[in-house]
């Protein structure tokens, strides 16, 4: 059975509540789901969403719960990595979509004016993977053919290449729906 990991920051709402005991719920369970609303929730962070961002990656759920917190995880307040596994078939009430997948399911054509492709440098995919520590990669100018070439200015980002590379980034999948108590095999105490 696939195992899933979520993350949980020092102070945020499921390091205070355990899991185990109450399992997963999205923050807003009657919003429809729709390719904008996983867009909104994947490249902007939206939380009041109907999904509970789950990631295949252990590495990827440690560092959320080591950075997105109201403290450092300390050994006497650790954060927490939740192990869920999943069984196939999935419960009734839960349901799991790739981000990736619906993104591109509705992805304009390659000769539309956007698409999720972009007209920067090849650099430029840097920046959106981390732009906290690659910002520069973001902010380059962006070559223009020549004679002219044009208006100096920076690539373009859509939201749905920013869907994109978050959700390949941070392995990203969403559940809609109740994750049960009993999918949660275990709680990692996490901290440096």
């Amino acid at each position: 059975m696939p195992i899933f990991y979520r993350g949980a920051g020092v102070g945020t709402y499921w390091h205070q509540h355990d899991a185990r005991l109450t399992g997963f719920m999205p923050k807003a369970p009657t919003i429809v789901s729709s390719v904008d609303r996983v867009m909104q929730h994947v490249a902007r962070g939206t939380i009041s969403s109907p999904y509970i961002s789950l990631t295949r990656s252990y590495g990827v759920a440690w560092g959320y719960a080591m950075v997105f917190g109201r403290t450092q995880p300390a050994q006497s307040n650790p954060a927490y990595v939740y192990e869920i596994e999943l069984e196939n078939p999935l419960p009734q009430e839960l349901q799991l979509i790739d981000p990736v997948k619906e993104v591109i399911l509705v992805a304009s054509s390659p000769l539309a004016s956007l698409t999720y492709q972009h007209d920067g440098l090849s650099s430029f995919l840097l920046g959106v993977v981390d732009p906290d520590n690659m910002r520069q990669f973001l902010d380059e100018l962006s070559p223009q053919p020549p004679p002219a070439s044009g208006t100096p200015r920076r690539a373009n980002l859509t939201i749905e290449l920013e869907t994109i590379v978050r959700s390949l980034r941070d392995a990203e999948i969403l559940a809609i729906g109740n994750i049960p108590a009993a999918l949660i095999r275990q709680r990692i105490e996490v901290w440096l």
